[in-house]
């Protein structure tokens, strides 16, 4: 029964490292995507009065570039959520073994 408390454990550890490097690789592309709205920002800025050609070109630019890196935000931290949901499988099966651990012991001990 040990070795299978051990085996949802290393689950558990495996998933743990899935979910933090998909995790981080979402809150990389979210700050990058932070920083495509302060550029598109200041593009706006520089429009409120009469934008030139240039600067409305840059606008649409940067506009859709702030759109394609928060779609890809939302790519990143849907595969990390989708990690996190292991996570808790992992929680349930981990408990579920020592349940059954427990319940074992009980039954040769009393």
């Amino acid at each position: 029964m040990s070795e299978k408390i051990e085996r949802e454990a290393r689950k558990l550890e495996v998933r743990l490292k899935e979910f933090l490097e998909q995790e981080k690789v979402g809150v990389e592309a979210l700050k990058e995507c932070i920083k495509k709205f302060f550029k598109l920002s200041e593009v706006i800025k520089k429009m409120e009065s009469k934008p030139t050609s240039k600067e409305f070109e840059e606008f649409l630019k940067l506009r859709l570039e702030a759109i394609q890196s928060f779609s890809n935000v939302l790519e990143k931290m849907s595969k990390a959520e989708h990690e996190k949901s292991h996570l808790l499988e992992s929680y349930g099966a981990l408990i579920s073994v020592l349940e059954e651990h427990f319940q074992q012991y009980l039954k040769k001990n009393t």
